[in-house]
């Protein structure tokens, strides 16, 4: 079960949707920038205060009217920290909303990719005003599941004929 992130919507952000209802499109999510500057967001924000990464959105799909869920992965080397802002950031550049709190969401590791995964609940928006631009990157968590257990079994596939090479040539050895 997931919990649902309600953001800020910011001003930014509706003036983005208004005109591109008015253009008769839906203002379109491509990214989402994080940062580690916990407090309580407003609406006058145009940015994060202190962001750190911005990632490409790799999935998403409408879950209802005003909810959208999106996906990002956040891998490779950049600054590690504390993730305590989130931001959604549309095509033209406006942050559409964000999300904050003193009390972090998540860590980003050099170490270990981050997949992160959001149901944006949009209630102050007309429905279907925003869409996602995605990559196009299945990052379900069955998806990754599959992958995991795939790498696995191939891995142990290949420990167990090592074994058994190991052995035979144990054999070898005490024939000769």
């Amino acid at each position: 079960m997931s919990t649902a992130l309600v953001p800020v919507i910011t001003l930014d952000g509706i003036n983005a949707v208004f005109n591109a209802q008015g253009d008769g499109v839906a203002a379109r999510v491509t990214h989402i920038a994080l940062g580690d500057h916990g407090r309580t967001p407003s609406a006058d924000e145009t940015r994060l205060r202190n962001e750190r990464r911005r990632i490409e959105i790799a999935d998403g799909e409408r879950i209802g009217g005003q909810q959208i869920h999106v996906t990002g992965v956040v891998d490779g080397d950049g600054p590690e920290f504390w993730v305590r802002e989130v931001g959604f950031i549309l095509d033209s550049g406006a942050m559409l909303a964000v999300w904050s709190d003193t009390r972090p969401l998540a860590y980003i590791s050099n170490s270990v990719p981050l997949l992160l995964a959001f149901d944006l609940r949009l209630e102050a928006l007309p429905a279907e005003s925003v869409t996602v631009e995605s990559t196009g990157a299945d990052l379900s968590l069955a998806a990754w599941g599959e992958q995991y257990a795939a790498n696995a079994a191939a891995t142990l596939a290949t420990m167990t004929e090592t074994l058994k090479l190991h052995f035979r040539l144990l054999e070898i050895e005490k024939q000769a």
